[in-house]
């Protein structure tokens, strides 16, 4: 019993650990985003407007260009907005497709958590 006791005070310390840790993450990536805010705004946009930014083949390359001459590391490879529409049309059709069944695929999921969980159940 008294082992028992002192499984369960290491399983949840771990727990809180794990819980601080991930509190930690969220408040940084919180900061983060609220530092590009800022610069977005001194320079007069918002996260909504950079994301519809689209930029040619030689705008990237001239990016890349500068980051390098920076010592920063290059950009992405880049994607034509005909590539992106491309990179988004498997996720359409499978939406469309009769054999899509979102309830199946969320109880395959859960099953598969379930699995992995279960050496952590007490």
């Amino acid at each position: 019993m008294l082992n028992e006791d002192r499984d369960v005070q290491a399983y949840l310390a771990r727990i809180r650990r794990t819980i601080a840790e991930s509190e930690n993450l969220v408040s940084q990536a919180e900061l983060r985003i609220a530092e590009t805010d800022r610069m977005l705004e001194s320079q007069g946009l918002t996260r909504e407007q950079v994301l519809n930014f689209h930029f040619t083949q030689a705008q990237h390359e001239a990016a890349n260009e500068e980051l390098k001459r920076r010592g920063l590391d290059p950009l992405a490879e880049w994607e034509s907005d005909i590539g992106r529409d491309a990179i988004d049309e498997p996720h359409v059709s499978n939406l469309a497709s009769e054999d899509f069944a979102p309830d199946a695929e969320l109880a395959e999921r859960q099953r598969k958590f379930g699995m992995m969980m279960k050496p952590f159940q007490i």
